[in-house]
């Protein structure tokens, strides 16, 4: 805090690209996520994190935060930081229509989109009229009409965006299984033709 309130701080944060996330201990007010900071606990946002990696990272924090707080209330070593409201944003709470991938947008904010809904609710795309959930990506060379497979192979399966282009690596198609792409391919290489298009 004051970045994130609500009730999505982490996805959120995950999805904006921020540098760095944490827990904060606070004195409750009347308004949502208000009150004064008392303590924070920080940790950085690498490139490879997910809204599940760093829910449990800063679930490990929380705990000792609570205890140092606890601790320095009672020698009254803590005085509350009052939240500066301009820099604060709300995290609205995560749902499954914003979950679909529109491949119009720039290849690295839906880079951040599904790295923000792993492991709920989990991005998702169309193939042949059926859902294709998308659970890891990262960022790849290509242009093309938005949503258009560019090329495929054990590497991944790389998808046309607004700008830039998506390398899938991780999918899971109805009734199966996540699994990375390289053993969809194997399989299913039939299913991800190039000109495909995705989200039809």
């Amino acid at each position: 805090m004051p970045r994130w309130r609500g009730a999505a701080p982490i996805q959120r944060a995950v999805q904006a690209g921020d540098a760095e996330s944490g827990v904060t201990v606070m004195q409750m007010e009347a308004g949502l996520d208000t009150g004064p900071m008392l303590l924070k606990a920080v940790t950085p946002i690498t490139a490879q994190d997910t809204g599940g990696t760093l829910h449990d990272r800063l679930a490990e924090l929380g705990p000792t935060a609570v205890l140092q707080a606890i601790a320095g209330l009672a020698d009254g070593s803590l005085v509350g930081e009052v939240q500066d409201d301009s820099l604060a944003n709300y995290a609205h709470k995560l749902n499954k229509d914003e979950a679909r991938l529109d491949w119009t947008r720039p290849a690295d904010e839906l880079e951040r989109l599904i790295r923000a809904f792993n492991p709920w609710p989990i991005c998702h795309s169309t193939l042949n009229e059926e859902t294709l959930k998308v659970l890891a990506a990262d960022l790849a060379e290509g242009q093309g009409a938005p949503g258009t497979v560019l090329s495929a192979s054990k590497d991944g399966l790389i998808v046309a965006c607004g700008q830039n282009a998506l390398r899938l690596t991780r999918l899971q198609l109805p009734g199966g299984k996540p699994l990375n792409f390289a053993d969809l391919f194997n399989s299913r290489r039939e299913k991800f033709a190039i000109g495909t298009v995705l989200g039809q």
